[in-house]
Protein backbone atom coordinates (compact mmCIF):
# COMPACT_ATOMS: atom_id res chain seq x y z
CA UNK A 1 0.00 0.00 0.00
CA UNK A 2 2.97 2.47 0.85
CA UNK A 3 4.66 1.50 -2.24
CA UNK A 4 1.33 2.17 -4.44
CA UNK A 5 0.55 5.74 -2.50
CA UNK A 6 3.94 6.97 -3.07
CA UNK A 7 3.96 5.60 -7.24
CA UNK A 8 0.38 7.73 -7.36
CA UNK A 9 2.11 10.58 -5.61
CA UNK A 10 5.79 11.11 -7.32
CA UNK A 11 3.89 9.27 -10.77
CA UNK A 12 0.42 9.94 -11.55
CA UNK A 13 -0.76 12.94 -9.58
CA UNK A 14 1.97 15.70 -10.94
CA UNK A 15 0.60 14.12 -14.46
CA UNK A 16 -3.24 14.22 -13.85
CA UNK A 17 -3.85 16.35 -10.61
CA UNK A 18 -7.80 17.37 -11.62
CA UNK A 19 -8.30 14.23 -10.31
CA UNK A 20 -8.54 10.04 -11.03
CA UNK A 21 -10.56 6.97 -9.56
CA UNK A 22 -9.13 4.16 -8.77
CA UNK A 23 -10.66 0.58 -8.38
CA UNK A 24 -9.10 -2.46 -6.47
CA UNK A 25 -9.69 -5.97 -7.38
CA UNK A 26 -8.07 -9.30 -7.75
CA UNK A 27 -6.83 -10.81 -11.58
CA UNK A 28 -4.71 -13.15 -13.22
CA UNK A 29 -2.99 -13.56 -16.33
CA UNK A 30 -0.95 -16.23 -17.97
CA UNK A 31 2.85 -15.71 -17.49
CA UNK A 32 5.48 -16.77 -20.36
CA UNK A 33 6.05 -19.94 -18.58
CA UNK A 34 2.22 -21.27 -18.97
CA UNK A 35 1.63 -20.93 -15.45
CA UNK A 36 -1.38 -18.75 -13.94
CA UNK A 37 -0.29 -16.08 -11.65
CA UNK A 38 -2.85 -14.52 -9.31
CA UNK A 39 -2.37 -11.54 -7.80
CA UNK A 40 -4.14 -7.88 -6.47
CA UNK A 41 -4.54 -5.57 -9.67
CA UNK A 42 -4.76 -1.91 -9.15
CA UNK A 43 -6.95 0.06 -11.76
CA UNK A 44 -7.01 4.05 -12.24
CA UNK A 45 -9.59 5.73 -14.81
CA UNK A 46 -8.49 9.19 -15.69
CA UNK A 47 -10.46 11.23 -17.84
CA UNK A 48 -8.57 13.12 -20.22
CA UNK A 49 -8.95 15.64 -23.65
CA UNK A 50 -6.78 13.33 -25.58
CA UNK A 51 -3.71 15.07 -27.27
CA UNK A 52 -0.55 13.79 -27.89
CA UNK A 53 0.86 15.17 -24.52
CA UNK A 54 -1.48 13.44 -22.80
CA UNK A 55 -1.02 10.16 -24.44
CA UNK A 56 2.79 10.69 -23.77
CA UNK A 57 1.91 11.12 -19.69
CA UNK A 58 -0.56 7.80 -20.19
CA UNK A 59 2.05 6.06 -21.48
CA UNK A 60 4.70 7.78 -18.81
CA UNK A 61 2.79 6.38 -16.13
CA UNK A 62 2.71 3.15 -17.91
CA UNK A 63 6.69 2.73 -18.21
CA UNK A 64 7.13 3.79 -14.38
CA UNK A 65 4.86 1.42 -13.14
CA UNK A 66 6.76 -1.40 -15.06
CA UNK A 67 10.04 -0.71 -14.14
CA UNK A 68 9.35 0.03 -10.22
CA UNK A 69 7.20 -2.79 -10.36
CA UNK A 70 8.51 -5.10 -12.23
CA UNK A 71 5.62 -6.14 -14.33
CA UNK A 72 5.68 -7.18 -18.49
CA UNK A 73 2.93 -5.41 -19.22
CA UNK A 74 0.53 -2.67 -17.75
CA UNK A 75 -2.88 -2.74 -19.64
CA UNK A 76 -4.52 0.32 -21.23
CA UNK A 77 -7.51 0.61 -22.46
CA UNK A 78 -9.12 3.75 -23.93
CA UNK A 79 -12.65 4.76 -24.88
CA UNK A 80 -14.82 8.27 -25.85
CA UNK A 81 -17.08 9.52 -22.94
CA UNK A 82 -19.04 12.65 -21.77
CA UNK A 83 -17.96 13.25 -18.64
CA UNK A 84 -19.30 16.55 -16.25
CA UNK A 85 -19.08 17.76 -13.02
Amino acid sequence: EKEWTSFLDSEVTPRFPDGLTMFAGRGQWRSNGGGIVKERSLMLAVWYEPTSEREAEIEAIRSAYKKRFGQDSVMRVDGVSCVSF
